[in-house]
């Protein structure tokens, strides 16, 4: 199914992908005669809520970043023991940030031999993964590891966009269709079938919730390692938006694919002079862990509205 190009600001992207399906209009409009072509604006993507900024892949992050008017809120998702999603990046439960309620230490047990409850208990908020760390990073003593129905019935009166992943740690025993299943029905459930994102280098579970429910949009990650032909990768899973880095295509190429109807989000880029590489590809979209410096850099290169 074709997903039209959503417009890169979050205010209006529910009546623009209506306006863009009745009508078939491009999200790239011609310029007047005799006009300089218009920079279009350039989306900005919360990597785990902006983890340069507050815990990662928790509600703090992702209030914080939407509070910034933050397009996308992006987060990792995994499976627990009992057959939950929860909001989580590791295969194994990170004790560099993350530690018991009695602020004992957290075993680094994988996520998928423990339960939820067993999960939600954890303060995962004291602590900062040390690539985080940094003078802006505001800790958040006892931000628990959210469950995925909780953080979207959360978010999805705002206006945010939500990017989200699956991950399937390879020796784990975790059924691709159940997780895209458990998946689909939580973005029906709240209505966000029209707002949510799923990537994921496995696409296992792209191919599953294709199937499941193609009104939902997916991206694929990693394609550059498998071949260069996006595009046709793209078509092979039914994919309308993948990430590359700036080393992995060129402005022609940006432009053959979004004529194409494709989404181009950059890959996780925390500096200005990366932002500014991105920009000059012309992307739909920077990823960040520093949603409020990418919004300041894009607003200054007139990029952002």
């Amino acid at each position: 199914m074709f997903h039209p190009l959503p417009l890169r600001r979050s205010a209006v992207l529910a009546a623009s992908l209506l306006a863009l399906i009745a009508t078939g209009a491009s999200a790239r409009e011609e310029p007047a005669a005799g006009a300089a072509p218009a920079q279009p604006p350039i989306a900005v993507i919360a990597h785990r809520g902006g983890a340069l900024l507050r815990p990662e892949n928790t509600v703090p992050a992702f209030r914080h970043a939407a509070s910034l008017g933050t397009d996308y809120l992006e987060f990792d998702m995994e499976m627990t023991a009992d057959d939950r999603i929860v909001v989580y990046h590791d295969t194994l439960i990170n004790t560099d940030f993350c530690k018991a309620a009695d602020g004992s230490a957290a075993s680094p047990a994988p996520v998928r031999d423990l339960d939820l409850a067993t999960i939600k208990r954890l303060d995962c908020g004291s602590g900062v993964r040390p690539q985080y760390a940094g003078p802006r990073y505001v800790a958040v003593p006892g931000a628990a590891v959210p469950e995925l129905n909780e953080l979207l019935r959360m978010f999805k009166d705002g206006e945010a966009m939500f990017f989200a992943e699956t991950k399937i740690p390879k020796d784990a025993d975790i059924d691709p269709v159940k997780f895209a299943t458990l998946l689909e029905a939580a973005v029906r459930e709240n209505g966000l079938e029209d707002r949510l994102i799923l990537q994921s280098f496995d696409f296992r579970t792209i191919d599953a919730l294709n199937r499941i429910n193609p009104r939902i949009r997916t991206c694929l990650l990693g394609v550059p390692q498998l071949t260069k032909d996006y595009l046709g990768m793209l078509r092979k899973h039914k994919a309308t938006c993948i990430v590359l880095g700036a080393d992995e295509i060129d402005a022609a190429g940006v432009d053959r694919l979004q004529e194409a109807g494709i989404l181009i989000f950059s890959g996780v880029a925390d500096r200005e002079e990366e932002w500014r590489k991105y920009a000059e590809l012309g992307v739909d979209a920077l990823f960040t862990n520093d949603p409020e410096g990418a919004a300041a850099y894009l607003k200054q290169a007139g990029r952002r509205d």
